[in-house]
C-alpha cells in the first residue's frame, strides 16, 4: 500500500511539472474553454525565462446546453493560465521597472496581456506587475514634483467650511472630520468651493483623500481669478470618476473665451462643434481606471512646468503636457463635485519644483497609463 501511495505521489508531482512546460510549448488551455480578461490577477505558480503560469480566478467554460436546473449564474473558479512573457515589461508597484529575477513563485501579480492569435492557445503578456503588500517611504513620494513650502492644508476638524473655504454652489457639510459635497439639482451646476485665503502659485503638488457616495465625478480646479482670457479664470483641472482620470488644459481648451462662447451659442452647428473639439483634442487626456466607489482613495496631482501628473493610491494613472499648464499666476485651488455626493478629507497643497529623476522616470511612468 505504501508503494502504491508513493507511486501516485510521484506521478502527480511529475504531471504538475509537465503541465506548465507543455503550456509553454503551445499546448496550453483552449482559449475557447475559459473566459479571461486583461488584466489578470493571481499568484505565480511556475515560471521560466519565457513563460509564467499564474493561478487566479476566472470564469469556467459555458455550462452544458442540456443543463435544466440550478442557478444560471456561472461561478468563478481558480484556474492556472500560462502567459508568454518574452518582451513583457516587469514592474513593481505599477511602473517601477524591475527584472525577471525579482519575480518568485508565490508572488501576487497583475498580468496585462493580449488575447491569443487565431489557432494559438498562448496569451502574450505585455506587462507583469509584482504586487507590493506595503509601500516603502520612497514609493509614496511624488513622482514629477518635489514638494517645498506647504501652502494650504485642511483636515476638516471643525463643524463648518469657513473660514478656510469660500463656498459657491451646492451642499457642503462637515461631519466627524470629513466633508461631504453634493450638487444641488436646482443649481444645474456642480457644487464648488475654493480654498481661502487665495495664494499665488505656479507649480504645486496637491493631495487629498476622497470617497464616492453617489457622485459622478470630483474635480480639482486650479485657476487665476485675474485672467480674462478664459471663462471664470479656469486654467487647468484634474478629474476623477470611478472609471476614469482626466486632465485638462482649460485655458487653451474648452474654457478659452472664444471656444466657450462658440460652444454655448445655439447657432453653432453640430459640425462646427465637432471641428472645435477636434482642434483642442490635445488640450485634454482621459485614462481608464477602476476604483471601488465604496472605499477611500488618495489622489495626488502634480503640476510642474507644462506637465501634469495624477496618481491614485500611489499609482500614476494620468498625464498631460500642454501649454496652459505652465500658466505662471494661478491663485485659486478648489473642488467641484458633480452628482449626489463625494466625501473629502486631508487636503494639502505644496509649492513644488521638478524632481531631479523625473526625466529618467518619465517614459516608465507613461508606459503604464491606460489612455482612453
Amino acid at each position: 500500500m505504501k508503494n502504491v501511495k508513493l507511486t501516485v505521489g510521484i506521478v502527480a508531482t511529475v504531471l504538475s511539472l509537465m503541465i506548465p512546460d507543455a503550456m509553454a510549448q503551445g499546448q496550453g488551455p483552449n482559449p475557447d474553454a475559459i473566459n479571461i480578461e486583461s488584466p489578470f490577477k493571481g499568484v505565480v505558480f511556475n515560471m521560466n525565462p519565457t513563460g509564467l503560469t499564474v493561478r487566479g480566478e476566472l470564469n469556467p467554460p459555458n455550462p452544458p446546453a442540456n443543463k435544466t436546473s440550478g442557478s444560471s449564474k456561472i461561478k468563478s473558479e481558480n484556474r492556472s493560465v500560462h502567459f508568454a512573457i518574452k518582451g513583457a515589461r516587469i514592474t513593481r508597484g505599477g511602473w517601477r521597472p524591475c527584472e525577471l529575477k525579482d519575480l518568485q513563485r508565490g508572488d501576487s501579480v497583475t498580468v496585462t496581456f493580449m488575447a491569443p492569435k487565431q489557432g494559438s492557445s498562448k496569451f502574450a503578456a505585455t506587462q507583469v506587475d509584482i504586487a507590493k503588500t506595503e509601500l516603502s517611504a520612497a514609493d509614496k513620494l511624488p513622482i514629477l514634483g518635489k514638494p517645498g513650502k506647504l501652502l494650504f492644508e485642511d483636515d476638516f476638524s471643525r463643524s463648518a467650511m469657513p473660514p478656510k473655504w469660500r463656498l459657491g454652489k451646492g451642499f457642503w457639510e462637515i461631519h466627524d472630520g470629513v466633508v461631504a459635497a453634493a450638487e444641488n439639482p436646482d443649481d444645474h451646476h456642480g457644487a464648488y468651493a475654493y480654498a481661502e485665503p487665495r495664494f499665488p502659485y505656479k507649480d504645486i503638488v496637491a493631495e487629498f483623500s476622497f470617497k464616492f457616495d453617489g457622485s459622478t465625478g470630483c474635480h480639482l480646479m486650479m485657476e487665476d481669478s485675474n485672467y480674462k482670457g478664459a471663462h471664470a479664470g479656469h486654467i487647468i483641472r484634474a478629474t476623477v470618476t470611478p472609471t476614469s482620470a482626466q486632465l485638462a488644459d482649460s485655458k487653451f481648451g474648452t474654457m478659452k473665451n472664444e471656444i466657450y462662447e462658440k460652444n454655448k451659442d445655439p447657432n453653432t452647428s453640430p459640425e462646427e462643434k465637432k471641428q472645435i473639439q477636434e482642434s483642442i483634442k490635445d488640450k485634454a487626456a482621459s485614462f481608464k481606471i477602476a476604483l471601488d466607489p465604496g472605499k477611500w482613495h488618495q489622489a495626488r496631482v502634480e503640476v510642474v512646468g507644462d506637465e501634469m501628473l495624477i496618481s491614485i493610491d500611489n499609482q500614476p494613472v494620468g498625464y498631460l503636457k500642454s501649454e496652459g499648464v505652465t500658466h505662471p499666476t494661478k491663485n485659486m485651488v478648489g473642488f467641484t463635485v458633480a452628482g449626489k455626493s463625494t466625501q473629502l478629507d486631508n487636503v494639502k497643497v505644496w509649492d513644488a519644483t521638478v524632481r531631479s529623476d523625473w526625466s529618467r522616470n518619465r517614459s516608465d511612468v507613461l508606459a503604464v497609463l491606460r489612455k482612453q
